[in-house]
């Protein structure tokens, strides 16, 4: 099975290669005309030509490579075509990850936060993971029990492939996004969430960590390669779906970082498959054991704690 799992990731990695050339392609373009941006859901989800072109090439590759696979994709999802996770092998592809800068910046700087995803699971779990950040020139690029590297040959995290230590949530760079969805109702449990997260204990704030930072890309997936790079320490996210994660799942955990579902599927240690498909997702970048602890212990607590900090939402969509 390693070896079939090798054989589609280089050709997963190859279709990454294609991906960014069409995502810098149609970039450049985008300032000769105006008319290829169309909403999904609302004013800051938007969708482009491009993202449609990168998941028909992907799809269409696969298809052609791999008939008797499955195959999911943001795109294809939101035209109705919505198969379930079982357990034959499926590409679970993100076209381009990004929020809105792809569509929304000047014509002298294109922000760097973009990414195309593709992952594949198999027996309901991510297995082959491949990240592909077009402004940043790199790759982020794992197989089940083959080790993550960027650009195929530097190890992951990016202190020489050795994990640095980590023990308190208060000393964490946190991932935290506003997300699509601006309902008063989602915004008061982010916002309150994001108080505790970031504020001061000792200065008024109830059940504040004053956590070192707290970052916002636009993009699910830069944030989860920023965790396989060591770049950030905690991300954790509701609404987002499988495309956003498959990849940056197997990828954070070949570096020996944790990913997880809610707080209900972390407490009763979901299945991956269901955790998967779960739309909610928590993540923690490789870290050494202390004297006391095992790594995971370390993760797993740090998770508890987030848990206990934050407020989970919802909506109609989930």
């Amino acid at each position: 099975m390693d070896q079939e799992y090798q054989d589609i990731l280089e050709f997963a990695y190859g279709l990454a290669e294609k991906a960014t050339d069409l995502i810098l392609k149609g970039s450049a373009a985008r300032w000769t005309k105006k008319e290829d941006i169309e909403e999904k859901k609302n004013s800051v989800d938007l969708v482009t030509e491009t993202d449609q072109a990168v998941e028909e090439m992907i799809k269409a590759a696969v298809a052609e490579k791999y008939p008797s696979h499955k195959f999911i994709g943001e795109e294809s999802y939101a035209a109705g075509d919505r198969p379930p996770l079982t357990d034959e092998f499926t590409w679970i592809v993100d076209p381009i990850d990004v929020l809105s800068p792809y569509t929304h910046r000047t014509q002298l700087t294109d922000s760097p936060f973009v990414a195309c995803s593709i992952g594949v699971a198999h027996k309901s779990k991510s297995v082959v993971g491949v990240i592909a950040l077009p402004f940043l020139n790199q790759i982020l690029s794992a197989r089940l029990g083959g080790g993550a590297y960027m650009n195929k040959s530097t190890p992951l995290p990016l202190t020489g492939g050795i994990p640095q230590p980590l023990t308190d949530l208060s000393k964490c760079m946190i991932g935290a996004e506003w997300g699509s969805d601006r309902t008063e109702q989602t915004f008061a449990k982010k916002t309150a969430s994001f108080a505790r997260l970031a504020g001061d204990p000792t200065k008024g704030v109830q059940g504040g960590i004053m956590a070192h930072a707290l970052r916002t890309t636009g993009s699910t997936c830069c944030n989860v390669a920023a965790i396989a790079a060591g770049q950030l320490d905690v991300y954790w996210d509701a609404g987002c779906f499988p495309w956003d994660v498959c990849a940056g799942a197997i990828i954070v955990s070949e570096t020996g970082g944790f990913f997880s579902g809610g707080k209900g599927a972390f407490e009763k240690a979901a299945g991956p498959g269901e955790i998967l498909m779960g739309r909610r997702y928590v993540l923690v970048r490789a870290l050494p054991p202390s004297k006391t602890e095992t790594t995971e212990q370390i993760q797993r607590r740090l998770v508890k704690e987030l848990y206990e900090t934050v407020e989970e939402w919802t909506n109609e969509d989930m």
